[in-house]
C-alpha cells in the first residue's frame, strides 16, 4: 500500500465507496475529550477480538447485540463530515477494534483528504495494521489501552479471550512502534478490583515509555456484570506516586 499519499481513496466493485463498506456502529458529531488538545468527531466501528469484562460498549462487540442494532448510514456520516469540517479539527476511530478491518486505510484516506486529523485508539494486537498506519503518515495521535500486566492469565481475566504468547508479542510489537513513532501516542489502562494492583502498574510503568494513563472504570454498563470494585480517584493518584515511571510519564485520568 505505499504511495497512498496524497491519493484517492478507491471505489471498491460495484461502484460503492470503500468508506460505505466500513462496518460502523456509531457516530459522535463532537467531542472535547476523545482528542487531546482537538474538537474532534467519534466514529465507533463495529466488532472486537476481546470481551473485556469492563467494556462499556458491549453493543459493538457481542455478536446478539451486534445482529439486533443498526449500523450507521456511513454515506451520510461522510456526508456531514464534509459538510461541517470546518467545525472540527479531527475524527478518531475508535470500537470496538478498528485495527480488525482491513479498509480502515482506504478510509482514513478519506477524512484525510477532508483536512482533518485523525487519531486512532486500539488494543494493539494487530501491529501489522499499526505499522502501515504510522508508515504512511495516516494518523496524527494513536491512543493504546493495555488491559493488563504482559502476563497470559492476567490478560486473559479482563479480555475474556484465551491470551497466548503470541498475543502478547503482538501488544509489545505495538509498543514498541509507539516508542519509535513520529506522531504523539499514549498508553491506557483501566484500572478494577481484583484484576490490578500497584505491582501491575509499577511492572508496566517499566515498559512504557509514553504517556501512560491509569483510569478509573466505569461500571455502570459493561460487558459483563463486573464483581470488581472501581478504584478511586485517590487510589490512583497514589499509584502514580507510587510507581517508577520513565522520567514521570504515568498520570492519572
Amino acid at each position: 500500500m505505499s504511495g497512498m499519499k496524497g491519493s484517492v481513496a478507491p471505489v471498491v466493485p460495484g461502484g460503492k465507496d470503500v468508506f460505505s463498506l466500513l462496518p460502523v456502529g456509531g457516530f459522535l458529531k463532537q467531542s472535547l475529550n476523545d482528542y487531546p488538545g482537538r474538537v474532534s468527531a467519534v466514529i465507533y466501528t463495529r466488532g472486537c477480538n476481546f470481551r473485556c469484562v469492563y467494556c462499556h460498549n458491549p453493543e459493538l462487540v457481542l455478536p446478539e447485540q451486534l445482529s439486533r442494532s443498526e449500523p450507521v448510514d456511513n454515506e451520510k456520516l461522510f456526508a456531514w463530515l464534509s459538510l461541517n469540517r470546518v467545525l472540527l479539527d479531527a475524527v478518531v476511530f475508535t470500537g470496538g477494534e478498528p485495527s480488525l478491518h482491513r479498509l480502515l486505510p482506504e478510509c482514513i484516506m478519506k477524512i484525510k483528504a477532508l483536512g482533518l486529523e485523525v487519531k486512532l485508539d486500539t488494543n494493539g494486537t494487530n501491529p501489522a495494521m499499526l505499522k502501515l498506519l504510522l508508515t504512511e503518515k495516516l494518523v496524527d495521535y494513536v491512543a493504546m489501552d493495555i488491559k493488563a500486566a504482559l502476563d497470559c492469565r492476567k490478560y486473559s481475566m479482563i479480555c475474556g479471550r484465551h491470551c497466548d504468547g503470541t498475543m502478547l508479542e503482538d501488544i509489545r510489537r505495538s509498543l514498541e512502534l509507539l516508542h519509535n513513532a513520529a506522531v504523539p501516542c499514549e498508553v491506557r489502562m483501566t484500572l478494577l478490583r481484583p484484576y490490578h494492583a500497584m505491582d501491575d502498574v509499577v511492572e508496566l510503568a517499566r515498559l512504557v515509555r509514553v504517556p501512560f494513563f491509569l483510569q478509573e472504570c466505569r461500571l455502570g454498563k459493561t460487558l459483563q456484570a463486573c464483581a470488581g470494585k472501581a478504584f478511586t480517584k485517590e487510589e490512583i493518584s497514589r499509584m502514580v506516586d507510587g510507581s517508577e515511571p520513565n522520567g514521570g510519564n504515568v498520570c492519572s485520568r
